[in-house]
């Protein structure tokens, strides 16, 4: 009996859904064809009455013909009578006057049969009925013409003006024929809905179309037969339902219906498979459990692997930094339970990892450090230390009893010791070095990753050169860090401020002493450190990706004020602004496009800018710095080498790069016999720039002798604190406009070579001028850094020896 339920009831779900499916179906049919139907009649109702709307205007244009010419009969005898005038004044093609009695009165003799059967028309409308004065009359057929006519009264006797038109010149602009191209069959009729006729005048057939879409056409005056009206009546060809559409429907209906039914037989066969399937798995499936047994215990093998790889390194075998962390820890929770006395954490990093990666591969980076780890194993065993690889060139030590700060130190010691001998490294012999920052704990009170940061920081010292390799931590060091990273976060905002300025040193002619430039000067106004010249931050932009940002502010800010220049000097007067490039922006693609925006955004000459770059903006990547000041050169801006003569390979560049100035830096030209071999240096150096075809200008001038010597060596150009200090921009433009030769402030002596005392004096310490200039505010660098150009970092470094050796002098 179980089995004959099942087989009985085969066909049962799948005639049900077939029933369920057809009765559906046919029921949305059925909705489809009464939506498909009222979607067609408004179609059709909307094209009748866009049909419709065409013809309106015709009649509206017939019944003006008729009121004008009523109009112009009563103009033409305002005071005689009206008759008479009509008699005497011929009526227009298409019009003709008809008199009070329905009679023609004075037509065209081409156009008087047509009257006088219109005339005929009115008489038998008006026989029955009153009609309107204005009036339309028609369709009127004429043999084989349909006309329609309009009347207008004509004042002060009774008289007519008749406007008549051939229907099919009226419904032309219809275009009634594009229906039949549409698929809509049409009917042009005059409906009497007292009589209840309706006489059809143009069509698509011959027979009057039933059941069709209609649109009332609108008369512009009464119709001669009282409540009779034109109308247009639309069709589709295939009925308001199409057959195909019906047919295609039900076709539709029945492939779904077999569908859905061949589906649910399918579906019910698949039940009973899957049933037989069910009693195979659960077979299965304690087959599996059994497996599942035995896998759990290979889990747990598994699981013990995993935890050690996890707080151990794969390469080395030492703990992980995780592992460290945790011991760090423990530590530190002795230290604070008096378990312990005082702890220690080293961090080594071992130096020219990245170049050993670079030269011989990763791996022989990772054997380098599996035998330092050795050496490290074996130099440290008499201590209670944890060892662990840090990150990928460091290790770190937890020393967990030390006896002082010296033996700390003494361990650090031994670990560079262990690497003085040579490493066995892929055929080749390395002396690896090492640098080591140590912190000593006593107090349990810190956490251990305030611990590791001591540790990092003193790190950071140690990598110093001057510095032996091994730093202790000093709480001083964590303010340096502060301070730093602090001038850093200050630098990021500095730009929304507004605290960066730029201040301007004129540029001379040595031969006449007057401006013919300026060279635009960076300064910080920082708002807790004072003013700060650019070797205090523009390293720590250059490292935090800022250096394009301010390059490209200082672009902005140069290129409107020398257009603002422009504007107030006269027309003749030349001048320059030169601009110190970075390092990044020197390489940077597409800095020239953004100057080339500037200068077509302000309208300016590209001789008004000049770009300054140094040796050190163009040893890293010097195709991209070729490319991108060739591109310079080539918009019509002219380049400056800076720092002409202080690097190592400064004439190469000269070739290689399209320059057209050298700036020579810091001119030793004294009359004293000691530097006669500068002075000499000097002029060879301007020798061999016009030689080169390259204008000299020389920097920091700071006394009458220094600016005749130069002139006589033939340098044009120079600028320093002999003829003026960085000044503000209105300054620097009254000393342009105004011409007048540079005169030094106070009388300098033909040796001296340094400013006056108060000037290397501190800013805080230095007297202050009593005028309110906005450059007696910002506080004046010593000679060797007047240049305060984001390209200032790298002078720094290469003249702070030269300038402990002027103060020496």
């Amino acid at each position: 009996m179980k089995r004959w339920i099942p087989r009985s009831l085969g066909w049962l779900p799948t005639v049900t859904v077939l029933i369920v499916v057809v009765l559906a179906g046919s029921r949305l049919i059925y909705l489809s064809v009464q939506h498909h139907g009222a979607v067609a009649r408004q179609t059709a109702a909307g094209l009748a009455a866009s049909f419709a709307a065409k013809i309106e205007p015709q009649l509206q244009n017939l019944a003006a013909r008729a009121a004008s010419q009523a109009a112009a009969a009563a103009q033409a005898s305002p005071s005689a009578d009206t008759r008479t005038a009509m008699e005497s004044l011929p009526p227009a093609p298409g019009t003709f006057w008809m008199t009070a009695e329905d009679k023609v009165l004075h037509a065209p003799s081409k156009e008087a049969a047509i009257a006088a059967a219109i005339a005929s028309e009115w008489r038998s409308a008006e026989s029955g009925t009153a009609v309107p004065e204005a009036a339309m009359l028609g369709p009127i057929r004429l043999g084989s013409q349909w006309l329609m006519a309009a009347r207008s009264p004509v004042s002060p006797s009774r008289g007519w003006a008749v406007a008549f038109a051939d229907l099919d010149e009226l419904v032309a602009d219809g275009h009634l024929g594009r229906l039949i191209d549409r698929g809509y069959d049409f009917e042009l009729s005059q409906v009497e809905p007292r009589s209840a006729r309706s006489r059809s005048f143009v069509g698509s057939s011959t027979e009057l179309l039933a059941d069709a879409a209609s649109a009332r056409i609108r008369l512009p005056v009464p119709a001669a037969i009282p409540g009779s009206y034109l109308q247009v009546a639309i069709r589709p060809n295939a009925g308001w339902y199409p057959t195909t559409l019906l047919a295609s429907e039900i076709g539709l209906l029945a492939f779904l219906g077999w569908l859905f039914a061949f589906g649910t037989h399918d579906l019910t066969h698949a039940l009973q498979r899957s049933r037989a399937a069910l009693q195979t798995a659960r077979r299965t499936l304690r087959s599996i459990h059994q497996q599942l047994a035995a896998e759990m215990q290979q889990r747990l093998k598994l699981q013990e692997t995993f935890d050690h790889a996890r707080f151990h390194d794969a390469f080395t075998g030492l703990p992980n930094r995780r592992y460290f962390m945790d011991q760090l820890d423990r530590a530190l929770r002795d230290v604070r339970t008096k378990r312990r006395q005082r702890i220690a954490v080293l961090i080594v990093d071992i130096a020219r990892f990245k170049l050993i990666n670079d030269m011989l591969g990763h791996t022989a980076g990772d054997e380098l450090m599996v035998q330092a780890a050795r050496r490290f194993e074996k130099s440290i065993t008499a201590f209670e230390v944890v060892l662990a690889r840090w990150s990928g060139d460091q290790f770190a030590l937890l020393l967990l009893e030390v006896a002082s700060a010296e033996a700390a130190m003494d361990l650090a010691d031994l670990l560079k010791a262990e690497l003085r001998t040579p490493i066995e490294l892929r055929r080749h012999r390395l002396i690896v070095a090492a640098n080591i920052g140590l912190t000593i704990v006593d107090s349990g009170q810190q956490r251990a990753e305030d611990i590791v940061r001591e540790a990092d920081i003193a790190l950071s010292v140690a990598k110093r050169p001057e510095t032996a390799g091994i730093v202790a931590y000093a709480p001083n060091m964590a303010g340096q860090a502060a301070s730093l990273v602090s001038l850093e976060a200050d630098l990021h905002v500095a730009l929304e401020k507004h605290e960066l300025a730029l201040l301007y040193q004129p540029i001379v002619d040595l031969r006449t002493h007057r401006m013919v430039g300026a060279e635009a000067l960076l300064r910080w106004h920082h708002p807790v450190e004072g003013v700060l010249a650019p070797e205090s931050f523009l390293r720590t932009a250059e490292q935090a990706g800022l250096m394009m940002p301010i390059t490209r502010w200082t672009i902005v800010r140069v290129v409107r004020l020398a257009k603002e220049w422009l504007h107030r000097l006269p027309a003749n007067d030349n001048f320059f602004i030169s601009v110190n490039l970075s390092p990044t922006a020197a390489r940077d693609p597409a800095l020239s496009d953004f100057i080339a925006s500037q200068l077509r955004e302000h309208q300016l000459p590209p001789s008004v800018l000049k770009f300054e770059v140094t040796e050190a903006a163009l040893i890293g990547n010097v195709g991209a710095a070729r490319e991108s000041l060739e591109k310079m050169h080539a918009m019509g801006i002219q380049l400056m080498l800076d720092d002409f003569g202080t690097g190592y390979s400064s004439l190469s560049y000269l070739q290689l790069f399209p320059f057209d100035f050298v700036k020579i830096e810091r001119p030793f030209v004294n009359r004293t016999t000691a530097d006669k071999a500068n002075t000499g240096m000097m002029a060879a150096m301007v020798q061999m720039a016009g030689s080169l075809n390259l204008t000299a200008i020389a920097e920091i001038i700071e006394t009458e002798a220094a600016a005749t010597a130069l002139r006589e060596m033939g340098c044009e150009y120079g600028q320093g604190y002999y003829f003026s200090e960085p000044i503000e921009a209105e300054l620097a433009l009254q000393r342009l406009r105004s011409q007048e030769p540079f005169r030094p402030a106070e009388s300098s002596s033909d040796t001296a070579m340094v400013r006056p005392l108060e000037e290397e004096l501190s800013p805080a310490a230095r007297p202050q001028p009593a005028q309110s200039s906005a450059s007696s505010r910002v506080a004046k660098p010593r000679p060797h850094e007047a240049d305060s150009s984001p390209t200032a970092v790298m002078r720094s470094l290469d003249f702070s020896a030269e300038a402990e050796e002027d103060e020496d002098e």
